[in-house]
């Protein structure tokens, strides 16, 4: 089963997030991407009021989709043109309380799950995954990257106190080989 979300509805339906977050979309994103991850194939497409311009970054991924509505046109009116444009409605459920989207859902043969039902199935999944991250792991400079980095700002080259320090409680905390 795949969503159809009116973001802010929804928002306005959870405990720990606020419409007046700064960045309620955000937090709203990331326990989808949990919903979505849940099931293999799974798509949540997320509709948003007041779109941003030049929003910092991308919201889109792990199955998650979202869009922003742009001035002069609404959530609402997206979503039902999304709605309309659907090739396999029935495999889509919409999320809101909204009146006018849920009697056009309810034309086109898409389900309607209630704002409080989806968020009580989004609570379950978000209490026990893994939180996701747009940020690839960090992954450590080797010496002559940061020799490099070093030349190219100007610093001291050599390792500073506090890398030595840094060293030696690595080598500390390595267990010992085994002979074989």
């Amino acid at each position: 089963m795949h969503f159809i979300i009116d973001g802010h509805n929804l928002i306005g339906s959870l405990p720990d997030i606020n419409l007046s977050d700064h960045d309620d979309e955000f937090k709203l994103v990331m326990m989808l991407r949990r919903v979505a991850t849940a099931k293999k194939g799974r798509q949540i497409l997320v509709v948003f009021d007041r779109g941003v311009y030049g929003h910092p970054q991308s919201l889109n991924g792990y199955g998650v989709t979202c869009h922003f509505a742009l001035s002069p046109e609404d959530a609402d009116t997206q979503i039902i043109r999304r709605i309309k444009g659907l090739a396999k409605p029935k495999e889509w459920s919409l999320v809101s309380a909204d009146r006018r989207i849920i009697d056009v859902a309810n034309q086109y043969g898409v389900r309607l799950m209630k704002n409080a039902m989806f968020m009580q199935q989004m609570l379950r999944q978000t209490n026990t995954k893994a939180e996701f991250h747009d940020e690839k792991p960090e992954v450590p400079l080797s010496a002559a990257e940061i020799e490099a980095w070093r030349i190219e700002m100007n610093l001291p080259i050599g390792p500073t106190d506090e890398e030595l320090l840094m060293q030696s409680a690595a080598r500390d905390l390595t267990p010992p080989k085994r002979k074989k």
